[in-house]
């Protein structure tokens, strides 16, 4: 899948929907233009995770939007989604592979240049590289900085979407370090606007590759 485009990347962690359904939420947000969605839920069991994941895929397939599924490579068929982001900790990616096939998107997180060329060489379609600055989304997550991402990118020829404390003023030094897309959690649910949070990221997203591909 090295066709892949990535802008604006939003992590739907049921911890910070506060309550929303997320249906509602991705509703608004493909208004806004966003086009890629990952769902993580770690609580729910397989079921209820499934048949919220369906709900999602529905929305998200007449839009031309992409449903990622955070760890649960075996609800990618049962719900219709697009493919799996996996974790250090989840399935391995040729595992995912067996089980999904060559048409599901695998995604892979990673933190340095070494992860970066072996999740390539198993066959990942992107890579999720961070995390980039401190989140409290996962506060134990460690942190690599612009220059942790920047290595990343240099290392792999996959698209690289930089997560983790991505907001909108520094959207533009994760672009100049080499990310193809950021993906953002806190910075779109927890805004009193999500949807205009959103459009603003994705305005500064186009601002900076009508730049040149990278901005400061």
């Amino acid at each position: 899948m090295s066709d892949l485009r990535f802008d604006l990347y939003v992590i739907l962690d049921e911890g910070l929907l506060a309550g929303e359904e997320p249906p509602g939420i991705v509703a608004a947000l493909l208004g806004a233009g966003v086009r890629w969605f990952q769902y993580r839920d770690k609580r729910s069991d397989d079921r209820r995770f499934s048949l919220a994941a369906s709900a999602l895929a529905r929305l998200c397939r007449p839009a031309g939007a992409r449903l990622i599924l955070n760890d649960r490579v075996e609800a990618v068929r049962r719900s219709g989604a697009d493919g799996v982001h996996l974790g250090g900790g989840d399935m391995p990616v040729p595992a995912a592979r067996r089980l999904l096939g060559g048409g599901t998107i695998i995604g892979r997180t990673v933190r340095g240049p070494d992860e970066a060329s072996a999740a390539e060489r198993e066959g990942a379609d992107y890579l999720g590289a961070g995390s980039v600055h401190p989140t409290a989304t996962k506060g134990d997550a460690p942190v690599i900085g612009l220059d942790g991402l920047s290595r990343v990118c240099r290392a792999t020829r996959l698209p690289v979407v930089a997560v983790g404390g991505i907001d909108r003023a520094g959207a533009a030094a994760a672009l100049a370090a080499g990310a193809a897309g950021l993906a953002v959690a806190g910075a779109v649910l927890r805004a009193p606007d999500p949807a205009a949070a959103a459009r603003g990221l994705l305005e500064e997203i186009g601002r900076c590759r009508a730049e040149g591909g990278g901005c400061t």
